[in-house]
């Protein structure tokens, strides 16, 4: 092979952007929103993961792991989707961010498929594959319930647009605690507690960004 993902230097770029990232788009959710530390912080945490998420897709060439591969694919959603909320004002850009609903579509039929059929195996996880199922089911309704309006109002972009990239830094966290730094939790419980945190995020979000009520196209 040209490239030999788990040779160590392959492997230590690959954290180290991954932590790079991690720390971007924490200091991104943190500080004031379209300040320019802001900013600069969302980006870089946008070009880090890409290439992360990517990198993550060829490990599972060689090691296979379910929730990994589904954290890579949804960070390759996310991000251009968050970046679409606020510039998506052309026909064309409109209509790729619409098709792009197929990824969390997708997730979330895998997802809620698994999280049923971890429900008849007793050594499976349970309320963690139910967690992510919900979370992308809340993306698609999200995406259909916007649809539905002609002009989404500043406030809307800006949930649309901090949605998923707290949910994108909710992946990063997941890999780090998963695979990384040991906090004592349990397999399942590396999703179950930064995906908690993140929803207490998001609703945090959703009070701090009110809307007006809109009328459906």
């Amino acid at each position: 092979m040209i490239w030999e993902p788990f040779e160590p230097v392959s492997y230590l770029a690959h954290v180290g952007l991954g932590f790079v990232a991690l720390v971007a788009g924490i200091t991104a959710l943190s500080v004031t929103k379209g300040s320019p530390l802001h900013i600069r912080a969302g980006k870089l945490f946008a070009i880090m993961m890409i290439p992360v998420a990517l990198s993550t897709i060829v490990f599972m060439f060689h090691k296979f792991l379910p929730v990994a591969l589904v954290m890579a694919i949804a960070v390759l959603y996310f991000i251009p989707s968050a970046v679409l909320a606020f510039s998506a004002k052309t026909d064309r850009l409109q209509t790729i961010n619409r098709l792009l609903i197929i990824i969390p579509v997708l997730l979330f039929v895998v997802t809620a498929i698994q999280s049923i059929r971890f429900q008849f195996i007793d050594t499976a996880p349970k309320v963690g594959p139910i967690m992510l199922a919900m979370s992308f089911g809340f993306i698609v309704f999200q995406d259909i319930k916007d649809w539905r309006i002609k002009d989404l109002q500043k406030n809307l972009r800006v949930r649309r647009h901090l949605v998923r990239m707290v949910f994108s830094v909710l992946f990063a966290v997941m890999a780090v605690i998963r695979i990384g730094i040991n906090f004592g939790l349990t397999l399942e419980q590396t999703v179950i507690v930064p995906t908690l945190f993140s929803w207490m995020v998001i609703a945090y979000f959703y009070t701090k960004y009110p809307v007006k009520r809109m009328v459906p196209i």
